[in-house]
């Protein structure tokens, strides 16, 4: 008898260090807009040059989003990566008020976030949600869409020849954490993002930044 309580002991003990275990992990999605901006600088300093393309070149808007899978290091620590996909560009019109065409140029990447994150006490269901991450993305796809006033049709064609492969940006966040249930809560949060790595090598390089409003969707398991 003495036996059979040990190990009944044993198996609700492990039992329940398993679920402690497991309930450390979360997996979920992210999704939100961002405004995405750029920082040019020439090789030799010429302002007039940086004046220049920055008269022509315009903010856009875009969407990102992806998955993520998280690990609660104590009550307030967590780290966490995954997979997002980003859409990095910019928009030239050039001849805007005749509206006679426009390029939007899209640099899309697949970034692999490694991230820390803070969670403060909470207050009800809310609590205090900040982070940073190292983004690390590989570019798969860089083109550039081309308007035509009068026109629906949109010509795709190469970017540019010399966009680099890997790029590095770093990002923070701020935001609220709101407990839904046990197991599940959703983040909504302000991010902001800076590339580390140029888009391209050459005599002026574009460096790209961004702001913008995120949601995640995470469940523990």
């Amino acid at each position: 008898m003495k036996s059979v309580l040990f190990v009944l002991l044993a198996c609700l003990s492990l039992s329940g260090y398993a679920q402690d275990t497991l309930s450390k992990w979360s997996l979920g999605v992210v999704g939100g807009v961002e405004q995405v901006g750029r920082r040019l600088s020439e090789a030799n300093d010429n302002q007039d040059v940086i004046d220049q393309w920055n008269s022509l070149e315009e903010n856009v808007w875009r969407l990102s989003g992806g998955l993520r899978l998280q690990r609660e290091l104590s009550a307030h620590f967590s780290v966490y990566s995954g997979l997002v996909y980003s859409d990095r560009g910019y928009r030239i019109d050039t001849l805007q008020e005749a509206g006679l065409n426009s390029m939007k140029f899209h640099f899309r990447y697949i970034e692999l976030p490694i991230g820390l994150q803070y969670t403060g006490k909470r207050f009800g269901k809310n609590a205090l949600l900040a982070g940073t991450s190292l983004n690390v993305g590989y570019a798969f796809s860089d083109v550039v869409y081309y308007n035509k006033n009068g026109q629906t049709a949109q010509f795709e064609m190469s970017a540019m020849p010399n966009v680099n492969a890997i790029n590095l940006n770093v990002n923070a966040m701020l935001g609220v954490r709101r407990t839904i249930t046990n197991t599940a809560s959703l983040d909504l949060y302000l991010s902001g993002n800076q590339a580390l790595s140029p888009l391209a090598d050459g005599q002026l390089e574009r460096r790209f930044y961004s702001f913008g409003l995120f949601m995640a969707l995470m469940s523990a398991f």
